[in-house]
């Protein structure tokens, strides 16, 4: 087996799946429930999550805080909320020896399809090249071109599969009607992200796990709400049964 595999395998190391919360919105700015990114961390590190998606500063400054969870490192971004225009290309800018340097247990980057999505395409599939090559496990965001677009069946289940076929190790996805068919033809594991806050989220990963999810990353479901421990506890009874 190789190191790339053991690296995949071990993210879904506690029966098989991978439960986490992220905290990666902040890159595009001020986000409510994140003004103490380090504090949220130590709230939750003894809980039932097995990991933490953050930007890299947060990372850095939270070294001690992470230790005993994965870290899931986001290493994509493409502006902020003050951006006289958004954009549908998110760079990476995280190398992957600083990617390595910090102790990611993986990267998470977007991939943005329709429109002209040629250059988001070519974007991922160099970072991906790269990350590999340092045996570092790579999970991708599928969004749209057009943000209304991205929870639709075409957009998760067409840009699952193309990040897949690029070689995504993991797809991070957003819940849609005929879920189960994303899954279905998509070759490599699929985490639920959480979309907005307000979203029925329980019964949403309920019918997810139904269909063969490998975890949850979820963040404004979480970091949003008055009784967050507890819905990480129902989560993970969904979760692992």
């Amino acid at each position: 087996m190789s190191g790339l595999k053991r690296n995949t395998a071990r993210l879904f190391s506690n029966r098989g799946k991978l439960f986490a919360l992220a905290m990666d919105l902040p890159q595009l700015g001020i986000v409510k429930g994140l003004e103490d990114p380090v504090g949220l961390i130590r709230e939750h590190e003894k809980s039932k999550l097995d990991a933490f998606l953050c930007n890299v500063g947060i990372a850095q400054i939270a070294e001690a805080e992470l230790l005993h969870k994965k870290l899931l490192l986001r290493t994509s971004s493409a502006g902020t909320n003050l951006a006289s225009e958004m954009t549908n290309i998110h760079r990476n800018h995280v190398s992957p020896e600083r990617a390595l340097a910090i102790g990611a247990d993986a990267v998470v980057m977007m991939f943005f399809v329709g429109g002209n999505d040629y250059a988001s395409g070519q974007d991922v599939a160099a970072a991906i090249d790269a990350y590999h090559r340092l045996e570092i496990p790579v999970i991708v965001e599928i969004m749209a071109y057009d943000n209304n677009l991205t929870q639709t069946f075409e957009t998760q289940v067409n840009g699952a599969r193309s990040a897949a076929e690029l070689g995504a190790d993991v797809i991070k996805a957003f819940y849609t009607e005929r879920f189960d068919e994303v899954i279905a033809q998509c070759p490599v594991p699929i985490i639920l992200a959480g979309g907005p806050k307000g979203v029925h989220v329980e019964d949403m990963a309920r019918d997810a796990v139904t269909n063969g999810i490998k975890g949850f990353c979820f963040g404004r479901n979480l970091y949003q709400i008055e009784d967050a421990a507890e819905r990480i506890d129902r989560l993970d009874a969904i979760l692992r049964g």
